[in-house]
């Protein structure tokens, strides 16, 4: 007995040692996760954030304020818009009614959506899922048609554009690219089938029984909210401003929840009590093309590596609000960070990068990662080879420079400093990021840049052009109105000086656009990102179409010339 009672007083002794110190590793590690967020004060927008670890949330913590006027902190319990995170909710209310036999995912949509047009070739609902429709993304069609994303958007004009379009970016099937359009459709299917809202849906099936009491799809942009953070931004250290969000549509957006609410969401991949083990996996299982080529993304999730770890997550970005799940199935472990705003006031760039600080948590709560392999070292090569303009049928052109030994590219109105690397490539400075390849004739000349996608696989084609001066004549020849149908809006091409400008009666200040080719030119405002102008048989304009980043070939006609 003295012997049990010593073996007893001893393992009490140890327990409490051990107990202190996991009790002094906790308050180091909550003090590292603070640390990561010091830019946001008592006089700044913020974040929360969750980590959630085997079961239970074991850190959740708020920094700087939700509200702005009335100086109110944000804390674990204030509901943040979380973007394109509401995604997987939307996906995983599909996945319970295709489990019910209330919807069938390889079914053509429009057996739910008699309004979407027939574009020849069926969209099915699994291809909305994984975005691989072909549909064009609803908020570059939203600002094409001369709206601003600060305008109220309701869903039944998302409705109307949809049923208003005549072409697809792609067959259905043929390629993934990301598409808003699809996931607000899968709401709309989810009322079809269930004849309930999105809202009334997730709220009675999924968020009820997990306890997500502080989470629903904000349907109405009237109803007033309580606990809810707004949104900001700000123009360099200038001051901050409002960052309007209006959004009365949701499925591909619009959930509001709390970190301390999305633990509960994370707890029911490992242990579920909404669904089961075998429809966490259908949701979270990477999907392919209708030709087996594997993309990294599911029903509302991605599924890839960091740092040597596996991961499912999705990250949301709307107005200033950022918001960012990442879940570890190896360790049940998760982060959730939700954000109102875009701007890290610590960060020397000013940017707020989330998966920088989610990589950065997991280090401190999960053993050691494994290294992942680098391309290559950097190297500082002769840029000027590489110096040149480089087009691609749907991307912004890439211009390369040389400047004092080091190679730039400008895009888009935005340049970068660039690294290059041993094996000939160059990046943005993250070496695990997409990255750039030259192509080489036989004679070593670079005739193209290749882009690399980590993510999804794809290689874009950039060819080596030479840069065009169009006379003045020649842009008097594009001026005109040109009129979509499909967007229900026209546009007055002119020249103003040496350039060529578009804008419609909704545009506060007409939009220069910048030669590329004879025919093309590009625009570093978002809504007319690149405009190709099409000739008839005779050479005479008829027409041009818009590509922006989620849409290509919107068409419109020429209506009246400006001579």
């Amino acid at each position: 007995m003295r012997l049990l009672s010593l073996f007893v007083a001893l393992s009490l002794v140890a327990a409490s040692q051990q107990a202190a110190a996991g009790t002094e590793s906790d308050e180091a590690r909550h003090s590292a996760v603070d640390a990561l967020f010091a830019g946001f004060t008592g006089t700044s927008p913020g974040a929360a954030v969750g980590v959630y670890q085997q079961g239970k949330l074991v850190y959740a913590h708020g920094y700087g304020l939700a509200d702005l006027e009335t100086r109110t902190p944000i804390t674990p319990q204030t509901r943040f818009h979380v973007a394109s995170v509401s995604k997987e909710f939307t996906a995983f209310a599909i996945a319970l009614l295709a489990r019910d036999g209330k919807v069938d995912l390889n079914a053509d949509i429009r057996r739910y959506l008699p309004y979407v047009p027939d574009f020849g070739t069926p969209i099915e609902v699994h291809h909305l899922l994984t975005h691989t429709s072909g549909l064009r993304d609803q908020w570059q069609l939203f600002r094409l048609g001369g709206q601003e994303e600060h305008n109220v958007l309701h869903e039944q004009q998302i409705i109307n554009l949809v049923s208003r379009q005549r072409a697809l970016n792609f067959t259905p099937g043929a390629e993934h690219m990301y598409c808003n359009t699809g996931y607000t459709l899968l709401g709309e299917i989810v009322r079809a089938a269930s004849g309930r809202s999105l809202r009334q849906y997730t709220s009675e099936r999924i968020f009820a029984p997990l306890g997500m009491t502080h989470t629903f799809f904000y349907d109405d942009v009237r109803e007033v909210v309580q606990d809810r953070a707004q949104s900001y931004t700000r123009e360099g250290k200038g001051p901050w401003q409002r960052d309007l969000l209006n959004y009365d549509n949701v499925g591909a957006t619009s959930l509001l929840t709390t970190v301390e609410d999305f633990a509960k969401w994370e707890a029911n991949f490992t242990h579920p009590v909404v669904g089961d083990r075998a429809l966490i996996d259908q949701v979270s299982t990477n999907r392919s093309l209708d030709d087996g080529t594997p993309i990294q993304y599911g029903y509302g999730l991605w599924r890839t590596q960091v740092d040597g770890r596996e991961i499912i997550t999705h990250s949301g970005s709307d107005a200033g609000f950022r918001a960012l799940f990442v879940y570890y199935p190896a360790y049940d472990f998760a982060i959730t960070i939700l954000a109102n705003t875009n701007i890290d006031p610590a960060a020397a760039d000013g940017h707020l990068v989330l998966s920088d600080k989610a990589a950065a948590i997991a280090n401190l709560y999960l053993p050691k990662a494994v290294p992942q392999p680098v391309r290559a070292e950097a190297q500082h090569p002769d840029p000027a080879p590489l110096a040149g303009t480089y087009v691609a049928p749907y991307n912004s052109s890439l211009t390369l420079e040389a400047r004092s030994g080091e190679l730039y590219s400008r895009s888009g109105g935005e340049s970068h400093k660039l690294v290059q690397r041993a094996d000939g490539s160059f990046d943005k400075g993250k070496p695990r990021d997409d990255y750039f390849a030259p192509v080489k004739d036989s004679a070593s000349q670079v005739t193209a840049i290749e882009e690399h996608a980590i993510t999804s696989g794809k290689v874009v084609h950039y060819a080596r052009i030479a840069p065009v001066s169009p006379s003045p004549a020649a842009l008097a020849e594009l001026a005109g109105d040109y009129r979509s149908e499909e967007l229900d809006v026209t546009y007055t091409i002119g020249v103003q000086g040496h350039d060529l400008t578009a804008r419609s009666i909704w545009s506060v200040a007409p939009i220069v656009l910048h030669p590329v080719t004879p025919d093309r030119f590009e625009a570093d405002d978002e809504d007319l990102a690149i405009v190709v102008f099409d000739r008839d048989s005779h050479g005479r304009i008829k027409g041009l179409r818009v590509h922006e980043n989620r849409i290509r070939n919107v068409v419109f006609h020429r209506v009246r010339s400006a001579s």
